[in-house]
């Protein structure tokens, strides 16, 4: 039953939208008048058997139809994995960004689009963990690391920690 609702809406192109095009149109302009004729005279006729135009009769239940969730481009991502490193660092299409220190060592998905190079999400074990950040090096250098791979951030306030790249 399907594939005849189909082919009805070929035919119905065919001998009233294609029988007016005359010359040879551009893409473009086919796309066009195929969208004027859809809206202006297609969803504007009535259906011989509902005694509804289309467009009416899609409208008449639209308590049926669900709005788009406010997040839904979050459905269209990519999906990458990666292992953070001790360091807490990960690698993504050449650049160097900052993980989590709970993170270190674990396998972790980093989800984000094609277009938005600087929203990349990262998730480990479907939890989420925020927006990675570039790798910044003075913060990174202060990740202790000791043999029994516990990992702690070491924050100085008294001046003592890093301070640059000064001469002896």
């Amino acid at each position: 039953m399907a594939k005849g609702k189909i082919e009805r809406w070929f035919r119905v192109v065919r001998t009233s939208f294609l029988s007016y095009v005359r010359d040879t149109p551009k893409l473009w302009e086919l796309n066009e008048w195929l969208s004027y004729w859809i809206e202006n005279e297609y969803h504007s006729k009535k259906h011989g058997s509902t005694g509804q135009s289309p467009f009416k009769r899609f409208t008449a239940n639209m308590e049926c139809v669900r709005p788009a969730p406010d997040n839904l481009m979050d459905y269209f991502r990519k999906v990458a994995r990666r292992k953070v490193a001790k360091d807490r660092s990960i690698t993504f299409e050449g650049k160097l960004y900052e993980a989590p220190v709970t993170l270190i060592g674990k396998q972790v998905e980093l989800l984000y689009h094609d277009n938005d190079p600087d929203n990349i999400e990262i998730k480990w074990n479907n939890e989420s963990y925020g927006i990675v950040r570039p790798v910044d090096v003075h913060v990174n250098c202060r990740v202790k690391r000791d043999e029994n791979n516990k990992n702690d951030v070491i924050i100085t306030t008294d001046g003592s920690g890093y301070k640059g790249g000064g001469l002896l």
